[in-house]
């Protein structure tokens, strides 16, 4: 092991392949990573260590998106396995299904997904995600301001999530509680893991309560899925409510945040979208690029040589995904909002087997919330002098973002 940048380096790691990372090294990350993230293939290798990652611990990280995209798809090599960490915050072994489970046992448990995240099964829930838009919206539409990060982009895709999910409204405050301190890497490990472990047994109560009475929601139809002709364990369950419970809070309430910030610093924008409505579609697929908010990690499954660079077993790779989003080899002008692009196969809802489950709930709740800000709502624009600090991590998301019309 050697020092360098007050951080640890293994010794298999070349000096010229370190570049560390973080909002340190970066103070622009704070600000806009987007722009950082786009131009990361100018300043660093295609392959590099970053010994800032993962708390200070290190990893590989990638510069070039289609090596991201390479690593997504070969789950061979780079395994899911343990990866997220909230084992380790739990003080046991859990794995999220099926996150971090990998192919082909995969696909016997994600294969249960595809009927109530599909599109069909999802479209009949627009009604009640706009009912929830709407009551949130009127709140403050009269008052010519907002907190939107506070105000709106937390609050609805956390109660479209326990509503699909059959959680009780009255739980709200708790569940807002235990994702703010499990998510945010600039709390302590202690609360983070604390917070992991109240999830935990707030899911064993949810479970125990969904077998007791089980209802039409995606908790209790968890319950009837099977493997290999059998029922799922308990702790195959709660490995599922787990996943389920963390991606469906956080990514979705930071991806509106970026794309109002952008909306609010370009009133033109704002006034294509309103003139011209059937233009909204592209424009959320135009955001979730620009905006690719999710950083994942694999693991190395074996010592290996991969595009020129060696490799061990078990280090670390973490994989950003706005990097692919915005390569500038792919997609022309990657910062710039064009919402004819065609064809945007960005990255905000990763690639291979471990694609986003979600991804079209994610569409439905940006495409109502669009919809109703641009009808409700007259130009708006960011609060003079206000600060927007980003949150980083495994999800970046804005600290703040008020707003004024």
């Amino acid at each position: 092991m050697t020092t360098m940048f007050d951080y640890t380096i293994p010794d298999h790691i070349p000096e010229e392949l370190i570049f560390p990372l973080d909002g340190e090294s970066h103070p622009q990350l704070k600000k806009n990573p987007f722009a950082v993230f786009a131009d990361l293939h100018k300043e660093a290798p295609p392959i590099f260590f970053n010994p800032a990652a993962f708390q200070g611990a290190g990893g590989w990280s990638i510069s070039d998106g289609a090596i991201i995209k390479e690593v997504l798809q070969n789950p061979e090599l780079f395994s899911s396995k343990n990866n997220t960490g909230f084992s380790f915050l739990l003080g046991r072994e859990l794995d999220l299904i099926p996150l971090e489970i990998d192919p082909p046992e995969h696909m016997k448990y994600r294969i249960h997904f595809n009927k109530p995240l599909s599109p069909r099964s999802i479209a009949p829930r627009e009604e009640s995600v706009r009912s929830t838009a709407i009551s949130l919206l009127e709140k403050f539409q009269s008052s010519g301001q907002c907190e939107f990060v506070e105000d709106f982009a937390i609050h609805f895709p956390v109660r479209i999530f326990m509503d699909l999910f059959g959680m009780p409204p009255e739980d709200f405050d708790r569940i807002l509680d235990y994702e703010n301190k499990l998510l945010h890497v600039s709390n302590t490990i202690e609360t983070r893991s604390q917070a992991a472990r109240d999830i935990y047994d707030y899911l064993v109560d949810l479970l125990a309560d969904k077998r007791a009475n089980p209802k039409d929601d995606l908790a209790s139809a968890i319950l009837g899925f099977t493997v290999d002709d059998r029922q799922l364990t308990d702790k195959e369950i709660l490995g599922m409510y787990f996943l389920l419970f963390v991606g469906g809070l956080d990514t979705v309430a930071s991806s509106l945040g970026f794309a109002w910030r952008y909306l609010a610093a370009n009133p033109k924008a704002q006034q294509q979208l309103r003139e011209n409505p059937d233009l909204i579609p592209g424009a959320i697929e135009e955001f979730f690029r620009m905006h690719s908010v999710v950083e994942v990690r694999r693991s190395v499954t074996k010592d290996v040589e991969f595009h020129g660079v060696q490799l061990k077993q078990g280090d670390f790779v973490n994989l950003i995904t706005a990097v692919a989003s915005l390569d500038s080899k792919e997609f022309e002008n990657p910062l710039e909002a064009d919402f004819e692009r065609s064809p945007n196969r960005h990255c905000a809802f990763v690639f291979g087997p471990h694609r986003c489950m979600g991804s079209n709930l994610a569409r439905l709740e940006m495409r109502v919330a669009l919809e109703e800000w641009l009808n409700r709502l007259p130009e708006f624009s960011i609060e003079e002098d206000a600060e927007i600090d980003v949150n980083l991590g495994a999800v970046v998301s804005l600290a703040r973002l008020p707003l004024v019309w």
